[in-house]
């Protein structure tokens, strides 16, 4: 069941909140359906978006498919924190996440990884029911 974009909390999804431009002003946003945050730059290089890791990251909010974030179903990745080195730390989490006792994460300083570890737990999750 999907969850309606009124109820959909800040990091789950909403509108996107991509700007627009229209003759070199702002026009509003893309408001289109968004599941979560824009990726960090390294997944998105993981999964080939070439046309976004050349621009600024610019999505502060939900953003949609369209612009880096994510499919609908697919894991939400976002920053948790700072690894002991001063860089972020990465939350990836499946769309149905609760809380942290309740379903599994990944957690990591590098996105992919933490993706990666998401997908174990998940794993270790299902062998365990």
């Amino acid at each position: 069941m999907t969850t309606p974009v009124s109820q959909m909390t800040a990091w789950q999804g909403g509108k996107c909140r991509v700007p627009m431009w229209m003759g070199g002003s702002p026009s509003g946003h893309c408001d289109n359906i968004a599941f979560g945050p824009q990726y960090p730059r390294e997944y998105l290089a993981e999964l080939n978006v070439r046309y976004l890791l050349d621009r600024p990251a610019y999505c502060f909010g939900p953003c949609c498919p369209n612009h880096g974030g994510p499919a609908e179903g697919a894991a939400i990745i976002f920053q948790d924190g700072y690894t002991e080195q001063g860089r972020p730390m990465y939350c990836a989490v499946m769309p149905d996440f609760i809380n942290l006792q309740e379903s599994p994460a990944g957690f990591s300083g590098d996105a992919r990884r933490a993706v990666a570890n998401l997908k174990t737990a998940l794993a270790a999750a299902a062998g365990a029911a």
